[in-house]
């Protein structure tokens, strides 16, 4: 009798045990299915904000653009540096940029090329610009001067125009392409196509962390080979990019001058304003066959931005970037939208 009893103490305490370890499971389960749909309840909420908060930039840019259809420049009221809305049970804050303020990557796959073959046409032209395509020069001193050696700026060129291009011929001994990349402890093959993102240029032979750090706020990745410098949107953190456009014959200390002191107070109304500049022309003319290359990628509009945009509402915070395609004078669409964390 004491012999069943106890087994039915045992039988009455396994029960008890599997109870709980359901109720455990089911509490696990149920908390992990609670968090994961708030987490994308919250989610689509902030996106909500996000698509309201892009309707309000194109609103300001685009009132903008009507007033001045012919340039863009730092003191239009989208361009203002850390804009907040902030609304009944959250806060929306962001800046827009010009994505045609820095040097893009993707247009080392534009030889820009010019008419050299008359023997006029190349006596006066400077033998750089007969050696390299001009944003292979310009990337390769805006490389240097975040503190890089020429041959590791030479290797970093040269593998980039190997990821970007279609073919598995390497541009130098020092390019890089799948071969390459196949031998190495993280081995991955190039894009044989444009750079995604910009961040996408750490994968490149030659690039360091201490570099990309130091040369990120320099760069865009655009979905365009095209290299257009947008000088009036120039802060005097981008002074490296307008020296290595001048291939490093304007300092920076010069560079910072332009900027800061020699630019109009609503930025050059043309092209031909800028390179008339004393200073400017100047330095166009120091480089025989640069003032060519000047006249066709500086530019005094726009047509790429980009909005850092952080929704906070609650405990909650998110961050989105969407990047803008001006399509004509007062239109503005979305063409990309990244969730992550601002870096600009």
């Amino acid at each position: 009798m004491k012999k069943n009893k106890g087994t039915a103490l045992i039988m009455v305490l396994l029960a008890i045990a599997v109870m709980i370890i359901a109720a455990s499971t089911i509490a696990v389960r149920f908390n992990r299915v609670f968090f994961i749909t708030n987490n994308a309840d919250q989610v689509q909420i902030s996106r909500w904000y996000v698509d309201g908060i892009e309707g309000i930039i194109k609103k300001y840019m685009i009132d903008d653009f009507k007033k001045t259809k012919s340039k863009v420049y730092l003191g239009m009221n989208w361009a203002q540096p850390n804009q907040v809305i902030p609304l009944d049970d959250s806060v929306i804050s962001g800046t827009v940029h010009d994505e045609m303020a820095c040097f893009n990557i993707n247009s080392l796959a534009n030889n820009l090329s010019f008419d050299i073959s008359s023997t006029d046409a190349m006596q006066n032209t400077d033998y750089r610009l007969l050696d390299r395509p001009y944003p292979a020069l310009v990337f390769k001193h805006l490389i240097m001067l975040t503190g890089a050696d020429e041959n590791t700026a030479d290797t970093i060129v040269d593998s980039s125009i190997d990821w970007i291009d279609n073919d598995s011929d390497m541009k130098s001994s020092v390019g890089a392409e799948d071969q390459y990349y196949s031998s190495i402890p993280s081995p991955h093959l190039t894009a044989q196509g444009y750079f995604y993102d910009k961040s996408e240029i750490r994968a490149v032979r030659g690039m360091t962390a201490e570099i990309y750090r130091r040369l990120e706020p320099l760069i865009c990745a655009l979905p365009t080979s095209d290299l257009n410098i947008s000088v009036n949107m120039l802060t005097f953190k981008k002074a490296p990019l307008l020296s290595a456009v001048f291939l490093e014959t304007m300092d920076l200390n010069t560079a910072l001058n332009v900027i800061n002191k020699e630019r109009p107070e609503y930025g050059w109304d043309t092209v031909d304003g800028f390179m008339n500049n004393s200073v400017i022309s100047k330095y166009s003319e120091s480089v025989q066959g640069l003032d060519k290359r000047l006249q066709k990628v500086i530019v005094t509009n726009s047509n790429y931005f980009v909005a850092n945009i952080k929704v906070s509402f609650g405990e909650h915070e998110f961050a989105f970037r969407s990047r803008f395609f001006r399509d004509a004078d007062t239109s503005l669409v979305v063409y990309q939208r990244l969730r992550g964390e601002l870096n600009e």
